[in-house]
């Protein structure tokens, strides 16, 4: 999914084209395990400053390489191509900032209510 600027953020991962076939384009990884099936990545071209070639998205994923596949090209996808991918946003209750949140506030709501007593 693009920004509702309608393009891709420059803290975007990038990703190296490992193989490509008719439809499909195999890359690996490395460390960002948050990629999964079902995303979707854009294949830019470094040699006309990221010009936008095809989107594509994730189908499957096997000993540390994921297969994603060709669903709107403007050229042709090459081992010349980069992928990129945007990282999801973490759910707000799954943030470190929240339960520090609510644990202070845990902590200043009981001293509160001994104070109080």
């Amino acid at each position: 999914m693009v920004t509702a600027m309608g393009r891709i953020p420059r803290d975007a991962a990038r990703f190296e084209i490992e193989s490509v076939d008719d439809s499909t384009a195999h890359f690996r990884p490395f460390e960002a395990k948050w990629l999964r099936p079902g995303m979707q990545v854009y294949a830019v071209d470094p040699a006309r400053r990221d010009a936008l070639v095809a989107r594509l998205r994730i189908v499957r994923a096997d000993s540390g390489r994921l297969m994603a596949l060709v669903t709107a090209q403007v050229t042709k996808v090459t081992t010349n191509h980069f992928l990129l991918a945007v990282k999801p946003a973490t759910p707000w209750y799954r943030t470190r900032r929240f339960w520090w949140g609510a644990f202070g506030g845990g902590i200043v709501g009981a001293a509160g209510a001994t104070v109080a007593r």
